[in-house]
């Protein structure tokens, strides 16, 4: 068994693990990246950059819908062969992943490691090969995963996430979209596009993380134009032959698939965090403040998606250069955050700016 003494650990090698090490490693300072499953970032696998490529065939094939509105002909004999244009997604997908790599973790040699850790004091991680690692600093960046609820693992790949939904050669004939935030909505509208039978549920009674009533009333009644939604009631499913029969209230449709999007849980239940000496909040996850990235007043930072603040693309980046600096120097410095920004890509556009609306009834 080997033990590696180092500067600066740093737990997950995706956006914010990479931004971290861009900071850490010009300061001089001795580090090692460690990555537990599949290498490259969660935008360039599973997220906004094989959704945008799918988005993008969807939105080009949908023309033919309008086309006649500038004299075009022969526009409503075109066709679409599914499994080439998930071959097209999948091929910019591994060249996106491939960019990724071949920009960071390939070039560093033996300061990247290819295993999962655990805390076996403040200071240790335990490797899964056996090997020990003591660091001064410890950044933790080890993203999430797609929720799936216990009673719906027994359908098995009937239920798909952005991390099974890529990896599909074809498509099913019509699909469940549960869960109609930024994914749910665009895949499902970008699915509905490709001649696929949707129906969209979620719990809210809004769509898109949207807040303000106005904008709210005219996300939904834009896309439900395209395919049936519903809202407010909780989701039953159950098997109906080859099939599955999604409930939720008085509204019951029979799909071949389920798109579960009901958000992310952040990867922490295997690091042993309560051997971190850190505090935890009630759901396992590390007290620390946003603008420096830091645990309490401990040496462990954390960044990205597994802190379950902002997980967003450009939001993980700038806590992973925080958590970064911040490891690399001995003086702990907070840093302003940017104004929260997020987009929707489904059509038309969902952008939200700053702060959520907060609607009060007059009384």
């Amino acid at each position: 068994m080997a033990e590696k003494q180092v500067d600066v650990a740093i737990l997950g090698s995706g956006t914010a693990g990479l931004n971290a090490t861009s900071k850490v490693g010009p300061s001089g300072k001795d580090f090692l990246l460690i990555n537990g499953g599949e290498p490259g970032t969660t935008c360039a696998r599973v997220g906004c950059m094989p959704s945008k490529a799918l988005i993008q065939v969807a939105e080009d094939y949908h023309r033919r819908t309008h086309l006649d509105r500038y004299g075009v002909d022969g526009h409503t004999e075109l066709t679409i062969d599914i499994p080439e244009a998930m071959e097209h997604v999948q091929d910019l997908r591994d060249n996106f992943v491939d960019r990724v790599l071949t920009n960071s973790t390939d070039n560093m040699g033996e300061k990247f490691v290819e295993a999962y850790a655990k805390f076996i004091d403040p200071h240790t991680l335990e490797l899964d090969s056996g090997d020990k690692v003591i660091a001064k600093k410890i950044v933790i960046a080890t993203g999430s995963r797609p929720i799936i609820p216990p009673a719906w693992e027994v359908f098995g790949h009937k239920v798909l996430t952005t991390d099974t939904f890529f990896e599909l050669e074809d498509l099913p004939k019509s699909v469940a979209v549960i869960g109609l935030g930024v994914i749910g909505l665009e895949l499902g509208q970008s699915l509905s596009r490709l001649d696929i039978d949707v129906c969209g549920f979620d719990m809210a009674q809004t769509i898109g993380s949207t807040s303000d009533p106005e904008v709210s009333k005219m996300a939904l009644e834009t896309i439900q134009r395209e395919f049936p939604i519903y809202l407010g009631e909780a989701v039953e499913i159950t098997e109906e032959g080859k099939q599955l029969r999604v409930t939720a209230g008085a509204n019951s449709v029979v799909v071949d698939k389920v798109l579960a999007s009901l958000g992310r849980i952040p990867n922490v239940d295997n690091l042993a965090l309560d051997n971190a000496g850190i505090e935890l909040d009630e759901q396992g996850i590390p007290l620390f403040n946003p603008n420096t990235m830091q645990c309490g007043s401990s040496h462990i930072f954390i960044a990205g998606d597994v802190n379950g603040e902002r997980p967003i693309l450009q939001e993980a980046g700038d806590e992973g250069k925080i958590a970064g600096y911040n490891a690399a120097h001995d003086e702990v410095v907070g840093f302003k955050r940017k104004v929260p920004l997020a987009i929707n890509f489904c059509d038309p556009n969902i952008c939200l700016v700053g702060a959520i609306w907060i609607w009060k009834k007059q009384q």
